[in-house]
């Protein structure tokens, strides 16, 4: 064998054996992946992991602006040193000291979905189980991303804004009830000109739907927590 062949044999061995290892093979068994019901008398529950849906088209929305970026959804094993699973807010539970912590992400947490978002830094909080933290009121939500930086508490936030995702319009007879609500300290740049209003387009609700569905921390099968299977 030459040695131009012997390089390019290794050359192709080089990109093709990660590729395959990484790549190819993952997608081949999260392909293959079922839901899979829980055991009444093992598991004291009933139905099937994983439970919850995400929004498509949030998802989309999501993906296409860029969040991924910036945000990660996993939640990292402890046995590395790693306490996500402890951080407050992070899972179901939302008081100051958890009974337990939340568990590591698995596979069929993605499971359905066309591209599992796992982020590619965190500069911003973990969003797998965001749908547990977030605001009760929509608006909250929407302010957020319009102006992350509205309020004076939040003035040292590094997240962008998606006012793209949102209208400005004339304010027309009692206007829109989606309209956002500005705080009285927001800076008089941001708000909107008298007699205008800024109401979310359709892209930013499906967004804010995708948001609140992230809850992917349902117990499995067979490794439910006592507790939490009363």
């Amino acid at each position: 064998m030459t040695g131009s062949r012997k390089f390019l044999f290794g050359l192709a061995g080089a990109f093709g054996v990660p590729w395959l290892l990484l790549v190819i093979i993952p997608v081949i068994k999260a392909q293959k992946l079922t839901p899979e019901a829980y055991d009444k008398d093992r598991d004291g529950i009933e139905g099937v992991y994983p439970s919850t849906s995400i929004d498509r088209q949030g998802q989309l929305v999501y993906i296409s602006e860029g969040c991924a970026q910036c945000h990660t959804q996993m939640i990292r094993p402890s046995f590395v040193g790693i306490l996500d699973g402890w951080k407050k807010g992070w899972g179901s539970d939302q008081s100051d000291q958890p009974k337990h912590a939340v568990r590591p992400s698995k596979w069929e947490d993605y499971m359905g979905e066309p591209v599992a978002p796992l982020g590619i830094q965190r500069n911003g909080p973990d969003l797998a189980n965001y749908g547990y933290r977030a605001p009760k009121e929509r608006a909250a939500i929407h302010l957020k991303l319009y102006a992350p930086r509205a309020s004076k508490t939040n003035a040292w936030s590094m997240m962008p804004s998606y006012r793209h995702l949102y209208k400005v319009k004339a304010i027309e007879g009692n206007g829109s009830s989606h309209a956002l609500e500005f705080p009285e300290d927001m800076a008089k740049e941001l708000k909107p000109k008298k007699g205008f209003e800024v109401v979310p387009t359709p892209a930013a609700e499906q967004l804010v739907d995708y948001l609140l569905s992230l809850k992917k921390d349902a117990p499995v099968p067979g490794e439910v927590v006592a507790e939490d299977a009363k």
